[in-house]
């Protein structure tokens, strides 16, 4: 019989919430100085509590206002790692001229599979998100997402692993291609490893007297943002707080330990 693994010991730090955010706004009133930073991945939401705190008259500096991304560019910063990446308007001129040149070379080794070539460049780009969302490029993801689809029924199978392919071939020739991260998500990445890498000094480094970070406003949780948590849980010693929305909010509540489990967060089959 298979037994359960026992959970990490730095998942003690992790405290799952469903709503509930206004014991963020009880925190503030106690707050004489920011030791807590909120991460807020949607800029409305980042707003509207901003607003509820002057409201409720907190103080002003109770807290540090970020979203994954302005986090991981300050992790990275002076670091010799690019903190720019394209936009979706590059990105996709870039996947045009991907498109254009595999067309030309069709039969040569490592081409795109035949359905991308016969793509929408905005299509093939939506295909290379969804994927990069899902697995975050990650070694484990990866494989776990080709053995689903070899066991899917026929042709489904063979058509899901054509999608995979197609994203990571895409994300290959894009990083060949520049010298900027390839997305936001990359930056993400980044920071990710450089956390582990670094054993937590390049967040100590940073925010020395921050002891909690809050994520709010999770209706959804990519792989890149699971795994920029599980970093920022196994190098340091910071409470993390997850705010989830209530719609979802069970749902993740019960989803969020096994998106953990990557054993090297921020790996990716690039390496």
């Amino acid at each position: 019989m298979q037994t359960e693994s026992a959970p990490k010991s730095y998942m003690k730090q992790l405290t799952l919430h469903v709503g509930d955010e206004t014991q963020i706004l009880e925190r503030a009133r106690e707050s004489s100085h920011s030791t807590e930073i909120v991460v807020a991945p949607v800029e409305l939401h980042r707003r509207n509590l901003q607003r509820r705190l002057r409201e409720d008259d907190s103080p002003k500096d109770a807290f540090e206002f970020e979203d994954f991304v302005g986090l991981s560019q300050t992790v990275v910063g002076n670091r010799e790692f690019p903190t720019e990446a394209f936009d979706r308007i590059d990105r996709l001129a870039a996947v045009r001229g991907i498109l254009d040149d595999s067309a030309d070379s069709a039969e040569a080794p490592g081409s795109l599979p035949a359905a991308a070539r016969q793509q929408d460049p905005q299509n093939v780009e939506q295909i290379r998100a969804d994927v990069e969302s899902v697995t975050n490029f990650s070694p484990e993801r990866i494989a776990a997402y080709r053995e689903t689809a070899a066991g899917l029924y026929e042709p489904i199978d063979a058509e899901t692993e054509e999608l995979l392919d197609t994203a990571v071939e895409i994300e290959r020739r894009l990083r060949a291609n520049t010298s900027k991260s390839v997305s936001e998500m990359e930056l993400v990445r980044r920071a990710t490893r450089f956390l582990i890498w670094s054993s937590g000094y390049a967040w100590t480094d940073l925010y020395p007297d921050v002891n909690r970070v809050t994520v709010v406003g999770l209706s959804s949780i990519s792989a890149p943002q699971a795994d920029f948590i599980h970093a920022l849980l196994k190098s340091t010693s910071l409470d993390v707080h997850v705010h989830l929305r209530e719609r979802t909010g069970e749902y993740l509540r019960r989803r969020i330990p096994s998106l953990l489990e990557v054993e090297n967060p921020g790996r990716e089959i690039f390496e």
